[in-house]
């Protein structure tokens, strides 16, 4: 029995599409959340991962400089999706880069 892959060749017009397509629908919904009665909750436990949660919230970074949104989760999100379509970009400048086309 042979082992095949089946490999999914999207074109790099319609996986940046989705990729931001995504963004802006978060981005959308945080503006929507932002501010109201809607906001998560986080939970104040004493546990060691709500605890660091709080002091990476807490910080000034998602406080002072990146302040798209009063709540500082969301800052944190926004934070971590533009890094991740960043890595994207850079994945796909590097791949293209060294193709042997």
């Amino acid at each position: 029995m042979s082992a095949t892959e089946k490999t999914i060749n999207r074109s790099p017009a319609k996986r940046w599409s989705i990729t931001i397509g995504i963004f802006l629908i978060v981005q959308f919904i945080f503006i929507a959340i932002d501010g109201t009665f809607l906001e998560p909750n986080i939970n104040d436990s004493d546990h060691f991962v709500a605890q660091l949660g709080r002091w990476i919230l807490g910080s000034t970074l998602f406080t002072e400089w990146i302040t798209p949104y009063s709540y500082p989760l969301f800052n944190l999100w926004v934070t971590i999706h533009v890094i991740a379509i960043l890595g994207e970009a850079v994945g796909e400048i590097v791949s293209r880069g060294f193709s042997k086309k």
